[in-house]
């Protein structure tokens, strides 16, 4: 990988190259294309409709191919009425082939797209002799060929976008996550549907020169999948999106200068990449916060089961040491003493070297441990007919969800003793009792 990246070239001094006074209008409109492809994209994904989305960026093709062949104009206002009526046209024929037939939607989205991109093609080679039609362009796009009416274009249909997710945010938002109760309020959710793929189609015939066909949809569903990481708020996903889209362009223009390669696929993969960082560093989501999670958990349970060791000790008289309290909770005398420093700053284990003795808040919290065990032990044999030489490891690790035991106490009637006749110790001024007996 090393040599591969050896082999690249690259001018460091063009990073501001895209900035420029010759290039800003061509990354101006891919950043707002990027804004309306990561805003549009966010209703993409929570409706689980990213095929169709693919759909709609190669089922644009005919409708173009048709606008170019009425008007004989590249124009971008016929192209874009001509993508628009392709791209309802798309819709509507998805929802009519899974409604009539027994295909399921996601094989009607592929019988559909794939029909009509094939139908672009046919017409494409029925061009006249000497029309060309840069179906390259089209398929992966050449920011670099954006022209001031392009700019315009984009300088109207993404703050458009913006308005009408503003003005129908509630309606929207309600259709996209539970279409049945927003049909059931009263909403028009085939209209919302409908206006969605219109939106959807408008940005991908003006993203075409972006990224082109292949790549357009990377930039509606990626940017929205990032953001998706990072918050449970839908408004903040809307902006999270928005604004990753914007950040994919700016900087897929400036890595495309600085390694002299393609602009579309440049930014594809900074927004691939800024989609990855979501999925490692989210704080909800992210992989290195669930493992920060998970190694305080861990370290919560065993010094949990640290305090219910020594006071088992305790109880049976048995010299409470480190090695014997390694030897009844099963773990390594290093472990031990690592988690007995632990709870000795939390005020719950004297600090004895030689002697390990629990104080009462300590002592308070074992017993909370033996009383949820024994609650749950209890529930597990009479509720789940579990059989009782079987419930032990079970109830091990659902005791330090200790917060249900009250629960669990009041559902079984507050039994005094579990299945194996050890006392289940009571509660006191809403505490367990801390007396021996656990």
């Amino acid at each position: 990988m090393i040599e591969v990246l050896a082999q690249v070239e690259m001018d460091f001094t063009q990073w501001l190259a895209p900035f420029s006074e010759r290039w800003w209008q061509e990354t101006t409109c891919s950043a707002l294309v990027g804004v309306a492809c990561g805003v549009l994209g966010c209703f993409v994904v929570l409706r689980r409709m990213a095929l169709i989305g693919d759909a709609l960026a190669h089922a644009v093709l005919p409708g173009v191919v048709i606008a170019f062949m009425l008007t004989h104009s590249s124009g971008v206002v016929g192209l874009l009425l001509g993508a628009l009526l392709a791209g309802l046209t798309t819709a509507v024929l998805v929802n009519l082939v899974s409604r009539f037939s027994r295909t399921k939607e996601d094989s009607s989205i592929g019988i559909v797209f794939t029909a009509l991109f094939a139908l672009g093609i046919v017409l494409i080679s029925a061009l006249p002799r000497g029309v060309h039609f840069d179906l390259k362009c089209f398929l992966f796009g050449d920011p670099l060929a954006v022209g001031t009416a392009d700019l315009w274009m984009m300088a109207i249909i993404a703050p458009l976008v913006i308005l009408v997710v503003i003005l129908l945010y509630h309606p929207m938002k309600i259709s996209s996550f539970d279409p049945v109760v927003a049909a059931a309020m009263g909403l028009p959710v085939l209209l919302l549907h409908y206006l969605l793929m219109g939106m959807l189609s408008a940005t991908v015939v003006a993203g075409l020169k972006t990224t082109g066909v292949i790549l357009v949809v990377a930039m509606v569903i990626t940017p929205a999948s990032a953001a998706y990481q990072l918050t449970n708020r839908f408004w903040v996903m809307l902006v999270l999106a928005g604004l990753f889209g914007a950040l994919s362009a700016a900087i897929g223009m400036s890595v495309a200068f600085v390694t002299n390669a393609p602009t579309g696929p440049a930014m594809v993969l900074v927004a691939a990449g800024l989609f990855t960082l979501a999925v490692i560093f989210s704080p909800s989501h992210g992989l290195v916060f669930d493992r920060i999670r998970r190694w305080k958990l861990n370290l919560h349970i065993q010094s949990e089961d640290v305090l219910k060791a020594v006071y088992r000790l305790t109880e049976s008289d048995t010299p409470r040491t480190v090695q014997s309290v390694a030897e009844d909770a099963s773990m390594g005398v290093a472990r031990v003493r690592s988690m007995l420093d632990r709870l000795r700053t939390r005020g719950m284990v004297l600090a004895d070297p030689n002697r390990v003795e629990l104080t009462p808040r300590g002592e308070a919290r074992a017993v909370q441990m033996i009383r949820s065990h024994r609650l749950w032990e209890s529930y597990l044999v009479e509720r789940a007919q579990q059989d009782v030489a079987s419930v032990h490891d079970v109830a091990e690790r659902l005791e330090h969800a200790h917060g249900l035991a009250d629960e669990v106490a009041a559902h079984l009637g507050h039994p005094e003793f579990d299945p194996q006749g050890k006392p289940i110790p009571p509660l006191r001024d809403g505490k367990p009792a801390t007396e021996p007996g656990g």
